[in-house]
């Protein structure tokens, strides 16, 4: 009731305000250690998306803070068809299983965006 109240007398929060609901999860997510299997079930997982004609159009690898000179090396933010990804872990990565780098899905509307 409080943010309602807050809301009608100052509406300039919500187009400040920037939801932060999925923050645990991206945490959690980089912190998993990887199936052995993580890169294929994933990009099969965002390669079904693309086939039913959703609203995925790639996936972009997200590094973790710290990411191996590997990770570091790749185009940011390139736009990968799922058949063309690299593979994560990265061949070269250190970290192994522990890679805290993740595939991202990337949305038709993220692309419309100025």
């Amino acid at each position: 009731m409080q943010m309602l109240r807050f809301a009608q007398h100052d509406r300039r929060f919500f187009h400040t305000f920037k939801p932060m609901a999925f923050d645990w999860l991206d945490r959690f997510q980089h912190r998993l250690e990887k199936e052995p299997d993580y890169a294929q079930k994933t990009l099969a997982a965002y390669r079904l998306g693309m086939k039913a004609k959703g609203s995925i159009i790639g996936v972009v690898i997200q590094p973790a803070m710290d990411c191996c000179e590997a990770a570091r090396r790749l185009p940011v933010g390139k736009v990968y068809h799922p058949d063309q990804a690299p593979l994560l872990p990265l061949l070269d990565c250190p970290q192994g299983r522990r890679c805290q780098c993740l595939y991202r899905p990337v949305m038709s509307y993220q692309q419309a965006q100025p």
